[in-house]
């Protein structure tokens, strides 16, 4: 498969990376408009095409695939130019800055019947993705509530770069990191009809540096979730989960799964279960940035080879908008609920 990338900052570089290690795949093409970077990958990769225009890459060059990993106003424009000539894209995260935009594509998408991946890749972290198999078995019985954040420490004092742009990014923390959490719980429990938000805008003056939500989804399972980049004491992201249900609780961690049950269920005892990460653990052939890049982007390849989709794809891109649209409109109007709209999709 010939492959095409357009950006190439770090995520450009992490696919890069991947999809050249992955056996009959081959990275054909760049385009990327800094001339220092594409001076340096002259250097290094000089059989590979570069172009400082991606229309003109799409327009020469004979790919199978592109990714996407440019700032996030101009996932959609680059988009609809792959989808326009037919091209599968896989689109780093979040799809988009605006509701509107994520709508716009997911119309011209699904016209086309085109593959399509958005760079969700929590879902492929070992523990977030044991945990949808204990909640797709019903281990937990009917669901009661939940809570989930996500926090670190890595701003506190004001930021410079497209990010910390509401008119470039869309937003802050939450559509930076907490758009992990969002995607995470639409996996888990579906559809949400009505979200309340409250931000703080401490460290930076445009976007929100704190977010805290209450999430209720069209099961009637409610909770809540909490997100921060500007977080004391934590120098990595730490992302946590928690859900109680009738028969018992369940957290998830990037590292563990700690599962208490009232009785024993399939193979589960009574008490806790307590699995680990290293328990989970299979690998992959190439590891950079983690086995769960890589994990996603074999998905995305094999979608093309098969034709059939992957879940985290522009339809389902287009849920999560709902949501923090819906979380950003309840701030605006100090915390009122917000029932989201059901002809969106």
């Amino acid at each position: 498969m010939r492959i095409g990338i357009i950006g190439f900052g770090k995520m450009g570089m992490l696919h890069a990376g991947i999809v050249s290690s992955i056996k009959n795949t081959e990275l054909i093409a760049v385009a990327e408009p800094n001339l220092f970077l594409t001076s340096f990958l002259k250097k290094l990769m000089p059989s590979l095409s570069i172009h400082t225009d991606y229309k003109k890459l799409l327009d020469v060059e004979n790919l199978d695939a592109i990714f996407i990993t440019t700032p996030v106003d101009s996932h959609v424009p680059i988009a609809l130019e792959c989808a326009e000539r037919n091209i599968p894209f896989f689109c780093e995260k979040p799809l988009t800055n605006t509701l509107e935009s994520a709508q716009s594509l997911k119309k011209v998408v699904e016209q086309s019947g085109l593959i399509t991946m958005v760079g969700y890749m929590m879902r492929y972290l070992d523990t977030f993705s044991k945990c949808k198999i204990i909640l797709s078995e019903g281990i937990l019985g009917n669901l009661i509530t939940f809570n989930a954040s996500i926090y670190v420490g890595q701003l506190f004092s004001e930021g410079k770069g497209w990010r910390y742009d509401k008119g470039v990014s869309g937003g802050g923390v939450l559509m930076n990191h907490g758009t992990h959490l969002i995607d995470l719980l639409y996996w888990y429990f579906g559809k949400v009809n009505r979200v309340t938000g409250q931000k703080i805008n401490w460290y930076s003056k445009n976007v929100e540096d704190f977010i805290h939500a209450t999430i209720e989804f069209s099961s009637g399972l409610k909770g809540w979730i909490d997100a921060s980049w500007s977080k004391m004491h934590h120098r990595l992201v730490d992302t946590k989960i928690s859900i109680q249900g009738e028969n018992g609780t369940l957290d998830i961690t990037d590292d563990d799964i700690k599962l208490y049950l009232e009785n024993s269920i399939n193979s589960y005892s009574k008490g806790w279960n307590i699995i680990r990460k290293t328990d989970l653990f299979s690998g992959v052939e190439f590891d950079l940035g983690g086995p769960q890049y890589t994990l996603e982007d074999i998905d995305f390849i094999n979608a093309i080879k098969t034709g059939n989709n992957v879940e985290s794809n522009v339809k389902s891109s287009l849920e999560i908008h709902r949501i923090i649209n819906g979380i950003y409109k309840s701030d605006q109007k100090k915390g009122s609920s917000i029932y989201l709209e059901e002809n969106i999709l």
